[in-house]
């Protein structure tokens, strides 16, 4: 056997193992399934922008004022920025293979983890930073 004829007989048997009805078919994100996660990156984004300019206004606000930022005020902030990231990231990787009205659900029920997230991280902020700097 010649390196064309492994070659030829190798393309052939791996042209077999795809088509054979009886191997499960991969989904993959369609179409509408991108455009769900195009959306949702839209929103997404929106709370982490949302989130650094708390982060820049406040330092700044502390800054004005020469009290330094106690350092579980600055993680919460930066908890704020990331969560955003985080819990997209993990619904891209978890819609791959679903329709895109499931998808939508999940980002829905995603967007909505970001909310609690962020409601719960600004509560902790002002436990930490109880007072309110005048401007």
């Amino acid at each position: 056997m010649t390196n064309s004829e492994n070659r030829d007989s190798g393309a052939a048997a791996a042209t077999t193992a795809r088509s054979d009805p009886s191997a499960p078919a991969k989904r993959v994100r369609g179409r509408g399934g991108w455009i769900v996660a195009i959306v949702f990156a839209f929103l997404f984004a929106i709370a982490a922008f949302e989130a650094l300019s708390n982060l820049i206004g406040l330092t700044q606000s502390f800054a004005s004022v020469d009290v330094a930022m106690p350092t579980s005020a600055l993680w919460a902030l930066v908890g704020l920025i990331a969560a955003p990231f985080i819990v997209y990231g993990l619904v891209l990787w978890g819609t791959r293979r679903v329709g895109a009205g499931r998808a939508a659900l999940v980002f829905l029920v995603g967007f909505a983890v970001v909310a609690v997230i962020t409601l719960d991280l600004q509560s902790l902020y002002r436990g930490i930073v109880p007072f309110v700097i005048p401007a």
